[in-house]
């Protein structure tokens, strides 16, 4: 990776370079990751099989909270429409299916858990760019980050895509995309859809947490009237 990434594009005007820096990760997460973990998918489950796949474990996927109305419809359409392939899907529907249907063996420490340094299994190393995303997506309120987080984070995200790409094909080629994102120009109006699309996920899961968070109060209301 280049010291420094490229410059903003003279005929717009970042707002500081803070901004820059979030509007360049959320693009990564945006393309490159979500093609990556598209292509962890597609290894494991051909594209061909995937609806015997999601048929076969629906009573799975349905306890799966995180899950969300809209994403269950895509998965499971009505009786006529297309079923849908690897590239319809977004990040965190992709993360839920090669968490719960490809058969990948859980880092050390179980799916969704702490990762420990030097843990460089498949599953360590998607779990980590996971988490990089969470990251990312609480800077949304802001729209900026700093440099040192910025450099540390894609630090993180360049070195799991690079070990995933190594270990499933042996290629390179989410290595040289990774480079070229890094060092390529940027302006606001090429990263809007990218900046736009990691806050609408961070408002939903915002709003799905609040959700079971509003089920569990709920419940224990329920149970405390029993009681009396």
């Amino acid at each position: 990776m280049a010291s420094f990434p490229g410059p903003s594009s003279t005929p717009y005007n970042w707002q500081n370079k803070a901004t820059e820096n979030f509007s360049r990760l959320c693009q990564l997460i945006v393309t490159i990751c979500s093609d990556l973990f598209r292509d962890i998918l597609s290894h494991y489950i051909p594209p061909g099989n995937l609806r015997t796949e999601l048929d076969k474990n629906k009573n799975k996927l349905d306890k799966v909270k995180s899950i969300n109305p809209q994403q269950k419809r895509l998965l499971y359409p009505d009786p006529g429409k297309a079923s849908p392939m690897a590239k319809d899907l977004d990040f965190s529907l992709l993360y839920v299916l090669i968490r719960n249907i490809c058969g990948i063996t859980p880092h050390k420490n179980g799916w969704g858990d702490n990762i420990e340094n030097g843990d460089n299994s498949i599953a360590a190393c998607i779990d980590r760019i996971r988490l990089q995303r969470n990251l990312i997506s609480g800077h949304s309120k802001t729209g900026s980050m700093d440099n040192a987080s910025f450099h540390s984070t894609w630090t993180v995200l360049e070195n799991s895509i690079i070990e995933i790409e190594k270990q499933l094909t042996g290629g390179a080629m989410f290595k040289r995309a990774v480079n070229a994102l890094y060092l390529c120009e940027l302006s606001p109006a090429s990263t809007k859809r990218y900046v736009e699309e990691i806050t609408r996920a961070f408002k939903s899961e915002i709003s799905k947490k609040k959700a079971r968070i509003d089920d569990v109060e709920s419940q224990l209301n329920q149970n405390t009237v029993m009681k009396k």
